[in-house]
């Protein structure tokens, strides 16, 4: 299983990377070649490759986890193929972290990005994960959980999109949140409410937000990531969310009388990414 690594763009701001495969011992790690706009796509192809030998193998009649370790074992095999990685032991710091579970059929890494605005560069740390068979991935900034984007594979694999878009994305959205959060706290308007939601049209998974309006309690329709309007809720539609949300809401008070926890516990961002791509 050959990985080829994409040409580094120079302008690029590189740095070293290490690869953990679930089930493996060691870490593999690379002195340059460990940013996303590199490495991404040429893991996830040897992941997806990696998970096929693995279906391959249970229905051989391998057992799952045996499976997930040989297949892993492969993996490691085809990066050590490239002359940039070596294997090296646990717990080193890395710029570029990424992690592959084949049992679980996810890829997650979490990178330092660089974006500018007015002249100054500000440092990112992003947390990507998703289940690499469903192509869909969450974004999430490390230390601020409520900023969050969605992506899918299509247009993660885009030139230079991880150290360009991903990042100019993520600071913009970083500013508008800390911005709200001023304003909130300067006045008495209540939080506005927002559902996010993922809609399949034509093979393609499409994230979209449903935001609610302070001025006149109006649902409006945004494509998730640039935050465009593209219409708002009917009447019947509305009053359909309204139902949901009693719904919920009885749901978790029924929870809280049985005892369970009144907050449960978020689900994970793999998690996230998966229960999104089945909406």
């Amino acid at each position: 299983m050959a990985i080829t690594l994409t040409k580094l763009d120079q302008q690029v701001h590189s740095g070293p990377g290490g690869v953990e495969i679930a089930g493996f011992p060691q870490i593999l790690h690379t002195r340059a070649f460990g940013h996303p706009d590199v490495l991404f796509v040429p893991l996830l192809e040897g992941a997806k490759e990696a998970a096929t030998l693995c279906e391959r193998l249970i229905a051989g009649g391998e057992a799952k986890d045996r499976a997930a370790t040989m297949s892993g074992i492969q993996l490691v095999s085809g990066l050590l193929q490239e002359s940039t990685f070596a294997l090296s032991a646990r717990g080193m710091l890395e710029e570029h972290h990424y992690f592959v579970d084949l049992a679980a059929g996810t890829l997650s890494v979490e990178t330092r990005l660089y974006a500018e605005v007015s002249r100054r560069t500000s440092m990112i740390r992003v947390e990507i994960a998703g289940q690499f068979l469903e192509g869909i991935y969450v974004v999430r900034i490390v230390g601020d959980s409520s900023v969050t984007l969605q992506f899918d594979e299509e247009q993660l694999r885009q030139p230079a999109f991880f150290s360009t878009v991903l990042a100019e994305r993520c600071l913009h959205l970083q500013a508008q949140r800390a911005q709200t959060r001023r304003a909130g706290a300067s006045g008495d308007e209540e939080d506005i409410s927002e559902v996010a939601l993922t809609i399949s049209l034509a093979k393609r998974k499409i994230p979209l937000v449903l935001k609610q309006k302070i001025a006149n309690g109006e649902w409006e329709i945004l494509e998730a990531q640039m935050r465009r309007r593209l219409g708002s809720l009917s009447p019947d539609a509305e009053n359909n969310l309204r139902l949901l949300f009693a719904a919920l809401s009885a749901t978790l008070a029924g929870l809280a009388e049985a005892g369970a926890p009144k907050s449960p516990a978020p689900p994970s961002l793999v998690g996230a990414a998966k229960d999104s791509a089945g909406s």
